[in-house]
């Protein structure tokens, strides 16, 4: 297995561990918070670190919602007639974790979203009482940043966020794309619950939260791979508080809610969500495509970035062509 693939792998474990540990363990905090002045200090750091990797921003922008700031990097041109794309990221990631796919957009306009409530530069300050809320700050968001219309990319917790907004905004929605997306195809693993619940204790030894990550990534032990990326996104699940509403599994009126042209990637090796189930439920999507790469892993935009990006772009190919 080669560098990038395993530290692909790595970020879905860290991501997973963030995500399920926040469902195992509540907090009475009603917003997200630091854990401490210098989690957070080395968290932006990192952050600042990954964000290179991207490609230069034309434009950064803090957008003002109903439950507090949302920080968004615009990217490309706008141009007539042509519909941007919105980048929602998983669990602890933050804007820096869509370099590859940025960098393969193009000259496209696209806004990559640091999500509200989770690690990142945008400040939630209201807390977000469910799916409702979840999908309301996204649509303000958008609102904010004059788009009316867009293509709409998640992975993981921002795959369940992105399938959320178009399922009760779907004239939002000129395509959905979901990657690894959890809770909307299928229900979680419960081996990822058991192997992340070191990372939902910060009172437990580190040892033992690195052999959780290990143990979803599929990695031997003491072999992990760290890019500045997986760097950023286990300094966000150390580090950060998140204060979010668990997601509930899509039924089947959500599901029949995503008429629009619809890509969903899934990976065999998934620590997080059974390819098999999810893909069977996928396919009963009004207008879906759906792929399962045999060795892919939670971590498919780090994984496959050209054939993720070739399956898009006929998504919106087929969309302009049909006139959704």
């Amino acid at each position: 297995m080669g560098r990038r693939p395993r530290a692909a792998i790595t970020l879905a474990a860290i991501a997973c561990s963030a995500a399920a540990g926040s469902y195992l363990v509540r907090d009475p905090s009603p917003v997200g918070y630091w854990r401490s002045a210098s989690a957070r200090a080395t968290y932006l750091a990192r952050y600042d670190l990954a964000f290179r990797e991207c490609p230069e921003a034309t434009e950064m922008r803090d957008v003002r919602t109903e439950f507090g700031i949302v920080r968004v990097y615009r990217y490309g041109i706008s141009r007539a007639g042509v519909v941007p794309v919105v980048l929602v990221p998983g669990r602890s990631s933050g804007a820096p974790m869509w370099a590859d796919t940025l960098s393969r957009l193009g000259n496209r306009e696209a806004y990559a979203i640091d999500a509200l409530g989770d690690a990142g530069k945008s400040v939630q300050d209201r807390p977000l009482g469910g799916a409702g809320d979840q999908a309301a700050w996204l649509d303000e968001a958008l609102t904010g940043l004059g788009l009316t219309r867009v293509h709409l990319i998640g992975h993981s917790f921002g795959g369940w966020s992105a399938a959320n907004l178009a399922s009760r905004h779907p004239e939002r929605v000129a395509t959905l794309t979901l990657w690894e997306p959890i809770l909307v195809l299928a229900g979680l693993r419960w081996q990822m619950y058991v192997a992340t619940l070191p990372s939902a204790l910060p009172f437990l030894p580190e040892s033992w939260r690195r052999k959780g990550l290990e143990s979803i990534g599929g990695v031997k032990e003491g072999k992990v791979i760290t890019s500045p990326v997986a760097a950023m996104i286990d300094a966000g699940a150390a580090g950060y508080r998140a204060a979010l509403p668990t997601p509930v599994q899509f039924d089947d009126a959500a599901l029949a809610r995503l008429s629009m042209p619809t890509f969903v990637g899934l990976g065999a090796q998934s620590a997080v969500t059974d390819a098999e189930a999810a893909a069977r439920t996928a396919r009963t999507l009004p207008n879906a495509t759906v792929r399962v790469w045999p060795g892919g892993t939670h971590s498919l935009p780090m994984q496959y970035p050209d054939e993720l990006h070739a399956m898009w772009e006929a998504l919106v190919v087929r969309e302009r062509e049909r006139g959704f």
